[in-house]
């Protein structure tokens, strides 16, 4: 049974994880098979990757005592996170994103400043992670890495660069499971060994944590609130979809949807916060060549971390860590003096002319944006 167990164990090393918004992998290899039989985990050792964790381990058990489930509300796991055909018939106060797109009132889905784009990245480190980080770095621009624990411990040097460089580092549970189906004592699992893995890493606990697909309820929500962390999930209407590429999507048409949200972006009452991965080739792809030329290349468009447009500077249990919180009034670009700016020329601008240039210069901005897109799709 152990050889059983350990041969399992390995072959979630090479196997694939259930990534974004459908089954497919980092190398789009076979689909992940886990252990069934519960076996403790070594110290100083994690469970099974890309795998819900098992919780009759001393160490889940543990960390099921810093949560009052009798504060939890009460709802049934869903079935694979799917929606039911009636969806009139789930309680209001389930606040399930997923099905019934409720926002609940501490949920993070905009940045309060028009202009104000909250970065994020989910699903890595990958190995073409660096080259996004490359790009970024080119530009003095931050993210929000949301990270899978499972790729905490197999990229571990990549996560320690992308902390070091200053972004800013969360949680994206352990396996990449829909929440909403786990149980109560899963959920805890989830966030808690992704927590342990990314602090056995870089030395910081996030507070911030996205559930994948977006997958939350007033459960999970409450559950994830009890440990400390804060649910930030993206504004309804701004998922690019880059893991849909090359099945369901084309750089061609993600660039053409990103283009869409710029010219709505001066009419908006708030900020706004986008959903990019960047675990496989071609989600990276679209980034570095379509979206984020693209963003370079338009005025006034604030590029920045969640935690950078919420004006929090202690992202991680222990305080600031590597990321350094910048006065929304200064000028400059993100990681010197102020939040990542750019203009039309891509040339770094001023946080102060965010406001006039989208009262004003939106045919301009647009220009911009026509330039860099003829420039994109030469790049394809």
């Amino acid at each position: 049974m152990v050889k059983i167990l350990s041969t399992l164990i390995t072959a979630t090393l090479c196997l694939s994880m259930v990534s974004a918004h459908g089954l497919h992998s980092i190398e789009k290899r076979a689909e992940l098979v886990c252990p069934t039989v519960y076996a403790p985990v070594a110290p100083g050792a994690y469970p099974a990757l890309d795998c819900t964790p098992f919780t009759e381990d001393p160490q889940v058990q543990a960390w099921l005592k810093l949560v009052d489930f009798s504060k939890t509300p009460v709802f049934p796991p869903s079935i694979k996170g799917e929606c039911p055909v009636d969806t009139a018939s789930i309680p209001k106060g389930r606040c399930w994103w997923t099905c019934q797109k409720c926002e609940d009132k501490d949920d993070i889905v905009v940045c309060p400043k028009v202009g104000t784009w909250g970065l994020t990245y989910d699903d890595g480190p990958s190995p073409d992670s660096p080259r996004l980080y490359d790009v970024l770095k080119q530009h003095n621009t931050k993210a929000t890495l949301f990270i899978v624990g499972s790729r905490a411990v197999s990229y571990p040097e990549t996560l320690k660069r992308a902390y070091n460089e200053g972004h800013q580092i969360a949680i994206h549970t352990w396996s990449h499971a829909k929440i909403t189906s786990l149980s109560n004592a899963e959920i805890v699992a989830e966030l808690k060994w992704t927590e342990k893995a990314i602090f056995d890493v870089i030395g910081v606990s996030p507070i911030y944590w996205r559930p994948p697909y977006g997958d939350v309820d007033a459960r999970a929500r409450n559950i994830a609130t009890q440990l400390g962390f804060k649910t930030a999930i993206w504004t309804q209407g701004f998922d690019t979809k880059d893991y849909e590429i090359p099945t369901a999507a084309t750089p061609e048409t993600i660039v053409a949807a990103f283009k869409s949200w710029l010219v709505n972006i001066p009419n908006m009452k708030t900020g706004f916060i986008v959903l990019e991965h960047d675990v496989l080739p071609e989600e990276v792809d679209v980034a570095v060549k379509g979206i984020l030329p693209i963003a370079y290349a338009a005025k006034g468009l604030t590029m920045e971390p969640i935690a950078q447009c919420l004006n929090d500077g202690k992202p991680y249990k222990e305080g600031a860590g590597t990321f350094k919180l910048l006065p929304p009034s200064s000028t400059g670009t993100n990681g010197t003096t102020g939040p990542s700016v750019v203009g039309g020329d891509g040339k770094n601008t001023t946080s102060a002319a965010v406001g006039s240039v989208l009262a004003t210069n939106a045919p301009a901005w647009m220009a911009g944006v026509s330039i860099a897109i003829a420039a994109m799709f030469s790049a394809y």
